[in-house]
C-alpha cells in the first residue's frame, strides 16, 4: 500500500526564503504548493486540502499568519501550522496543532518540527497562544 504524501502550503512573503522552504520541503517528500500572502493562502486552502500550513508571521496584505490560520481552520479545524518569524515572541494559536520556529533557520530544524506537528504535536510547545 502506497503511502500518502503529506501536502503543505508555504505562505511567505520572501521569495527567497519562500523558495528555499518550499524546495526544502520537496526534496523532503512533501507535496508543496506556495503563497505570498495570507488572503492568497485561503484562496488556495478554499480549492486544495493540506496538511499543513507554514506561514509567516508576519504577511503583507492586512492579513497576518496567525489570522489567516484562525480563518483557514473556520474550514479545516484540523490544519496544521509551523509559524516561522524572525521578529518578536513565539506564538501558536492551537498548542495541539501549532508549533514556531524562529528565523533564521536551519533546513534540518523546519523538517524536524513539519514532521514532529505533522505526527501528532507531542511535546506541545511551551508558548504563548494568540488570542
Amino acid at each position: 500500500m502506497e503511502e500518502r504524501v503529506p501536502a503543505v502550503l508555504v505562505v511567505e512573503d520572501d521569495d527567497q526564503i519562500r523558495d528555499a522552504i518550499g524546495e526544502l520541503l520537496m526534496g523532503g517528500g512533501f507535496d508543496v504548493r506556495t503563497a505570498v500572502t495570507g488572503w492568497e493562502a485561503l484562496a488556495i486552502i478554499e480549492e486544495t486540502r493540506f496538511d499543513m500550513v507554514v506561514a509567516d508571521i508576519r504577511l503583507p496584505g492586512g492579513l497576518s499568519g496567525i489570522e489567516m490560520t484562525q480563518h483557514a481552520r473556520a474550514r479545516q479545524p484540523t490544519l496544521k501550522c509551523l509559524f516561522i518569524s524572525g521578529q518578536g515572541e513565539p506564538v501558536v494559536c492551537d498548542p495541539e496543532l501549532d508549533d514556531f520556529v524562529r528565523k533564521p533557520f536551519r533546513g534540518s530544524e523546519l523538517l524536524g518540527c513539519v514532521w514532529k506537528v505533522l505526527r501528532g504535536n507531542l511535546p506541545h510547545p511551551r508558548i504563548d497562544i494568540a488570542r
